[in-house]
């Protein structure tokens, strides 16, 4: 073969891996910027690429693994273009070589094969995606021989070691449920406490409620044994609207609370001690927080068998959710 049909052999290779890795690459990217709703409208219309890709949407653990074999063969072929080049230059090859060689060519791959894709898929998700499905459907079927085992085998891995990790499916719902929230938005559809209240929700009800925790020596309280006039100028000290309440033989013992509205409205002649709601150190914020909207509560109690470990207030919950980015209130001494 001619040196000239080789370099332009090589050449073609290069830019072929080239095209391949910014596919996949693109493709990943834009995967995950879907609107779920749009794709929807146009599938239930009949359009062929919005069904194929709605197939994905539905089954997104066979795009990845696609995405996954597609990059490694890009990368294959681009390191093989690379060192083809080196054998035609200088008669030899070797690592020190292809190394200089790749860290040479770096900038234009990352440039052509990534950055450049992943923004153009980033901001146009849905077009890009839907000229491109067919294509990407051959490599599906392609690929399938190699992407079957690999997403069966993780499903399995993930099902005998019993981790509390989300699947794929809960993690991509969640994100485009988010975006979907950005555009209602973004278009009024949606109002600002509305859009909080649900980013608030998406981001923190997973995390567990125990991290918000206040230690049961931390706690700011009374006896049960204290007088209504007592706890009157408790609540006017650390200016609080209800006040704990511990066992009189165990101040880290918190079983109740008490509603100084309550106290005003009965002219301190009557002392009513709501009970906490037993919360598990296991509870998400979620959970803490339909627990004591069920039962009508305002704090809460973690407890490990006998042992209550701290309280929670249903007011910090709900600001948390409302202000997801806002720092945690630090702890009145």
């Amino acid at each position: 073969m001619p040196v000239w049909l080789e370099l332009l052999s090589a050449l073609l290779m290069f830019a072929t891996g080239l095209y391949l890795s910014a596919f996949f690459s693109g493709s990943e990217t834009g995967f995950y910027r879907l609107s779920i709703p749009r794709l929807n409208i146009d599938a239930a219309a009949g359009e062929r690429s919005a069904t194929r890709l709605m197939w994905f949407a539905q089954n997104p653990a066979y795009f990845v693994a696609t995405c996954l074999i597609g990059n490694n063969v890009a990368n294959y072929v681009t390191t093989a273009a690379i060192s083809w080049w080196i054998l035609l230059f200088f008669g030899y090859t070797n690592e020190g070589l292809e190394i200089g060689a790749t860290l040479l060519l770096a900038p234009i791959i990352f440039q052509f094969a990534e950055l450049l894709p992943k923004s153009v898929y980033y901001h146009a998700p849905f077009n890009r995606l839907k000229r491109n499905i067919t294509l990407f459907v051959c490599f599906f079927r392609g690929f399938f021989l190699l992407s079957w085992p690999l997403v069966t085998f993780t499903r399995l891995f993930e099902k005998l070691s019993r981790q509390s990790t989300q699947p794929s499916e809960i993690v991509l719902g969640r994100n485009r449920l988010t975006q979907l929230m950005q555009h209602g938005h973004e278009e009024g559809v949606l109002t600002d406490i509305q859009s909080r209240l649900a980013n608030g929700l998406l981001q923190l009800a997973p995390q567990p409620a125990i991290s918000t925790m206040i230690p049961s020596h931390r706690v700011l309280g009374v006896s049960e044994d204290a007088t209504p006039g007592m706890i009157i100028e408790f609540a006017r000290k650390y200016a609080v609207s209800t006040v704990s309440i511990h066992k009189s033989n165990n101040q880290t013992h918190w079983t109740g609370y008490v509603l100084v509205a309550d106290l005003l409205c009965s002219k301190h002649e009557e002392l009513r001690i709501h009970e906490m709601p037993k919360l598990s150190r296991k509870a998400s914020k979620l959970e803490a927080l339909h627990l004591l909207q069920l039962q009508n509560a305002q704090q809460g109690a973690f407890v490990d068998g006998e042992e209550v470990l701290g309280i929670i207030f249903k007011q910090g919950l709900v600001e948390q959710i409302f202000r997801p980015g806002a720092p945690k209130r630090p702890v009145s001494k």
